[in-house]
């Protein structure tokens, strides 16, 4: 259905009991560049962005990629092309953009803990490098206004504002409730309306929301626009002008198994229009910043079982990958499905435990989880739905290098990321 998100089978699936991307089996691309290894499919991205855009299509709607999600230099070139802008969470994202050459009029800087160091080098760049800058704390508009009128250099700026919406996903992945890091209140955007609307360096352009992540029906985001909507029409109030634009945020979940059921893009771009682009309120500019939506299902993660272990009818499958590689599921307890590369008729299906070598007893992939294979040292698997929040959270926890990443796209394969060495883990070290 084009009008959902994609699955985790669009790009990989089996073809003559062999698992592919894109056709070009897994065991292939793992022979040729080591395991484990993250595998994406460009095919997959271009899928997810397009049935996203057609969903938004008659609406002044600019997608800013979330950096977060997938940093990959390759990654962010690929949707510079598609036509997308990018939402950075850092001053290290805002580098990986500049690289990119993604454009810095369709960047957003967002992130609770900008430095003022940061701020100095940005705003040596005009308009600091980026289209606007996300204010997240009083005390961060404040340092702004201060450098910008220091430097004399004129910056744009937009309010992320917190609107107390439990988006009722899980708990560590909800980011727009009031107990919650992010954002600022009604009050004191209104206040700083009042104080700076006629500044001479910093202009107050949008408001911006992110209520959360993996958020799987539209009832939040209803109430969360129905919110911003009304606080639109105080701000333009106290600026005596229109807003330039408004920032929605991401969230939109994605299938992590085949059963999952997701939001309807045409019922999501409804909810849009009602409220930022009719007859009531028209606004100039709306951004979007999806990331695991567009990213999440073109991606896996390829594995090797090193050892297994039978205890009476408990079994345990070792992995060569690790939580340093995939976080999620010791983070968040999240499902990712995990499938054999190989499919052989005469292997039953059984439940296994799926861990990886990390010394945490939280290294744990899946629990009690039927697959088909016999935990013989050098079977490979697949982790799914691994694009998002995958690579870009890893680490070299236990001393293990980072893992290769590879891109395969309209039948090429290519290396995006080479698997990092013990010399260059420890090369910064004295």
């Amino acid at each position: 259905m084009k009008d959902r998100l994609i699955k985790p089978d669009f790009a990989f699936n089996y073809k003559k009991n062999e698992f592919c991307v894109e056709g070009i089996p897994l065991s292939k691309l793992a022979d040729r560049y080591g395991s484990p290894l993250y595998v994406y499919s460009g095919a997959a991205i271009r899928e997810s962005y397009s049935r996203l855009s057609a969903a938004l299509r008659g609406l002044p709607v600019q997608i800013c990629y979330a950096v977060k999600a997938n940093s990959n230099l390759s990654i962010l070139e690929l949707f510079k092309k598609l036509g997308a802008g990018c939402d950075l969470v850092s001053y290290g994202e805002w580098y990986r953009a500049e690289l990119a050459g993604m454009p810095r009029k369709l960047r957003v800087l967002s992130g609770v803990a900008k430095t003022a160091e940061e701020f100095d080098q940005l705003l040596q760049l005009p308009n600091a490098g980026v289209g606007s800058i996300h204010v997240e704390s009083v005390m961060e508009f404040e340092l702004i206004h201060l450098l910008a009128h220091y430097r004399k250099k004129k910056v744009t700026v937009a309010f992320r504002y917190n609107p107390n919406v439990d988006a009722k996903t899980h708990d560590k992945i909800s980011t727009g409730r009031k107990k919650d890091k992010f954002g600022i209140t009604r009050e004191e955007i209104l206040d700083l309306c009042v104080n700076f609307s006629h500044d001479e360096f910093v202009h107050i352009a949008g408001i911006s929301i992110h209520i959360g992540s993996q958020i799987t029906n539209t009832a939040p985001y209803a109430k969360a626009f129905a919110i911003l909507s009304k606080l639109c029409d105080e701000v333009e109030e106290y600026l005596g002008r229109d807003l330039d634009y408004v920032d929605l945020g991401g969230g939109i979940g994605v299938s992590y198994r085949e059963q999952d059921t997701t939001i309807s893009l045409k019922e999501y771009a409804a909810l849009v229009k009602k409220y930022f682009h009719s007859s009531q309120r028209k606004m100039k500019k709306i951004l979007l910043e999806p990331g695991r939506s567009l990213i999440a299902n073109a991606g896996a993660l390829v594995s090797e079982v090193v050892y297994s272990k039978e205890r009476g009818s408990h079994r345990t499958l070792i992995l060569d990958a690790g939580m340093n590689d995939l976080m999620r599921p010791a983070l968040y307890e999240a499902y990712h499905e995990i499938v054999s590369i190989k499919k052989e008729a005469d292997i039953k299906r059984v439940k296994w435990d799926v861990v990886g070598g990390i010394c945490e007893s939280t290294d744990y992939f899946a629990r009690s989880r039927p697959l088909q294979v016999e935990g013989l040292p050098g079977e490979r698997i697949a982790i799914l739905s691994a694009g998002a929040y995958g690579f870009s959270m890893s680490n070299s926890y236990n001393t293990r290098p980072q893992l290769a990443e590879v891109l395969v796209d309209r039948g090429k394969v290519k290396l995006i990321r080479k698997r990092q060495t013990l010399q260059e883990l420890v090369a910064l070290e004295k």
